[in-house]
């Protein structure tokens, strides 16, 4: 995330096209974690079965040979989701440029931990978060430098507030989250025995449609929010 004063302006360019995520970069960290996967494997063959996401970090860690603009970062702190086992964060830096950190939930992952599952749901968090890499070039630095995030909106209401509720508000109607929720969304939906219905008619689907029911938690289902993230998943169902 990055510490970024929305523009009329950019919010009009954004809305122009969807941004797909970042396919390469993801078919390179696809690799590195089937190789991480299989290693983490064999450990836990050797050692009881017993999870150790301080390894596991490890060894994505040192699987990233070609130093991909990526880092694993174990967190041992527990999280208001027990079923949130991994969690992400895209920055960017004129030194660095685009990356991405990934968080391992360790509290939950531990003794829960399945490959399928934990690969599922890192290339999701990818997708989502190399999305905000497009936007990010789209936006180009001299707007970065000075752009102010929803997220970073809603920090500074819930330090006002107390309220989590005012930082989620904030955070899912930042025009960069509406779009990268929306790849996902429309993810989901393709898994649906009725895609094409789930596209027109979301509410028939909401305990199916999990990005769905957290904007609809926060949206109702007239909101402008709720309208524009589903003509972006619109334009993801049709391209993905």
């Amino acid at each position: 995330m990055i510490n970024t004063v929305s523009t009329g302006v950019y919010q009009m360019r954004l809305s122009e096209a969807n941004i797909h995520p970042a396919q390469d970069f993801i078919d390179e960290v696809e690799l590195l974690v089937d190789d991480s996967l299989e290693e983490y494997q064999e450990y836990l063959d050797s050692n009881n079965d017993t999870d150790d996401i301080d390894e596991l970090e490890s060894i994505l860690t040192s699987n990233n040979v070609d130093e991909l603009p990526i880092e694993f970062i174990t967190d041992h702190s527990k999280r208001k989701d027990p079923d949130e086992w991994l969690s992400a964060a895209a920055d960017w830096t004129k030194e660095e440029g685009n990356t991405i950190r990934i968080f391992l939930h360790a509290p939950n992952l531990n003794g829960t931990y399945g490959p399928k599952t934990f690969k599922k749901m890192l290339m999701g968090l990818l997708a989502h978060e190399t999305i905000h890499w497009g936007q990010y070039d789209r936006m180009g630095g001299d707007i970065l430098n000075n752009y102010k995030s929803g997220h970073m909106k809603g920090v500074e209401l819930f330090k006002k507030s107390g309220k989590s509720r005012d930082w989620m508000r904030s955070y899912l109607r930042d025009p960069h989250e509406l779009m990268a929720y929306a790849h996902g969304l429309a993810e989901h939906m393709k898994e649906l025995d009725n895609p094409e219905d789930g596209l027109r008619n979301p509410e028939k689907y909401i305990n199916d449609l999990p990005i769905y029911k957290q904007y609809r938690d926060v949206f109702p289902a007239n909101s402008k929010q709720i309208k524009q993230l589903l003509t972006y998943t619109a334009g993801y169902f049709q391209k993905t």
